[in-house]
């Protein structure tokens, strides 16, 4: 038998033991490849949770949560506040790896989440939670926390608020 034969088999078996790993998030047509894009990593790699709060005041007064929890290889969105009713909804992680052959470096978060009950996460769409340009002398835990002004914020017509996000990722 040619070495070419015998490796078919176990590119075979292979295929069948990947294939449920490559579809670990929510269901949809978007699907987190880690192994094709060097870097990457998805939600089967991690487990914990991403939270941003959201909060205006002034004119308005305005709430805005998002706490994405990633369990297994899934990841579970509650998103609630003053404008939404709340809801849990299935939805999408990937974090960026600066690094590929070390063990920490720099790193972003992005996490995707329905905007209303009853949607799915939708690819090339900007994440809900992105954070960016952070550092981890390991990459098995990422944690942190960003606290800076809210976007919505408008000094002009005495609108203020703060926008906070934590994240406390360990690789499974």
């Amino acid at each position: 038998m040619s070495l070419g034969v015998a490796r078919l088999p176990i590119l075979g078996v292979l295929a069948v033991a990947l294939a449920p790993a490559l579809h670990a998030q929510a269901a949809n047509p978007w699907a987190c490849r880690a192994d094709s894009l060097s870097g990457w990593n998805c939600a089967r790699y991690y487990n914990g949770t991403v939270t941003l709060s959201s909060e205006l005041t002034g004119s308005v007064h305005e709430t805005h949560k998002i706490v994405a929890t990633i369990t297994g290889g899934r990841v579970s969105c509650r998103v609630s506040g003053s404008e939404v009713t709340e809801f849990e909804a299935p939805g999408m992680l990937a974090v960026a790896h600066e690094a590929t052959l070390t063990t920490g470096g720099g790193y972003n978060i992005s996490v995707w989440c329905p905007e209303e009950a009853g949607d799915l996460p939708r690819a090339r769409t900007e994440p809900q939670i992105k954070i960016e340009g952070q550092r981890a002398a390991n990459y098995t835990t990422l944690e942190g926390k960003d606290s800076h002004e809210n976007p919505n914020a408008d000094a002009a017509n005495g609108i203020s608020g703060t926008e906070t996000i934590t994240w406390s990722l360990r690789r499974s």
